[in-house]
């Protein structure tokens, strides 16, 4: 499909994957199969490795059944800090009920690779980039959040913007201490023309855009 969109004169849209790291409750499970825990994973390779360490332990039967030893009760089931009085736990549960609980204990990645600058991987599920249209004193702005999810560098796009579209650009940073995300401002109602800029430019699709 990439291929036939570029041969059109259309830029292939962007790729997004999910991908999930180990948290603390996790990374003995990754480590006890020669893992990094510090590694990123799809599910396929995180439901695997779940797997083969329950066949390594012999904790798997022949028919999908996992033995709940005290390892497998950390790393899935158990939480930090003192448990309940009286806490029982059931003493086997099904692979794919040990799978819900696997995915709860991992930390979910994004990766957004866009045509001519590559992945880019951010904690967090999905995200789109948000286009807000709004009045400030007597004028029209149009802001611009999430592109560094996308690998764009708000500076250095709202340069070609300011040619492109013969607009002031502004570029603030996003409130809060821990964010180092940046936000642009254009002046005037200008989604539209963004729009046809990111597609043309980056092969970003309208759908990609939650503009409000």
């Amino acid at each position: 499909a990439a291929s036939a969109s570029t041969a059109a004169g259309r830029l292939p849209p962007p790729k997004i994957s999910t991908v999930w790291k180990p948290t603390h409750y996790t990374e003995p499970l990754f480590k006890a199969m020669d893992k990094s825990k510090s590694g990123l994973y799809s599910w396929d390779e995180a439901s695997d490795t779940l797997r083969e360490y329950c066949k390594k332990e012999a904790l798997l039967d022949d028919d999908d059944n996992v033995k709940l030893s005290e390892e497998i009760l950390t790393i899935l089931f158990k939480t930090a800090g003192a448990q309940k009085k009286g806490q029982t736990w059931p003493e086997q549960a099904e692979f794919a009920d040990c799978e819900d609980k696997l995915q709860e204990r991992l930390q979910e990645h994004t990766i957004i690779d866009v045509h001519g600058v590559g992945p880019t991987t951010r904690k967090g599920p999905p995200v789109k980039i948000e286009v807000s249209l709004s009045r400030k004193g007597a004028h029209n702005v149009t802001r611009i959040c999430n592109l560094e999810s996308y690998g764009l560098d708000p500076t250095s796009l709202g340069d070609e913007l300011k040619k492109k579209l013969n607009c002031t650009v502004y570029i603030e940073d996003m409130p809060g201490k821990n964010s180092k995300d940046k936000m642009m401002q254009l002046q005037g109602h200008v989604n539209n023309e963004l729009a046809d800029f990111l597609l043309a430019r980056y092969g970003i699709p309208k759908s990609m855009l939650s503009v409000k």
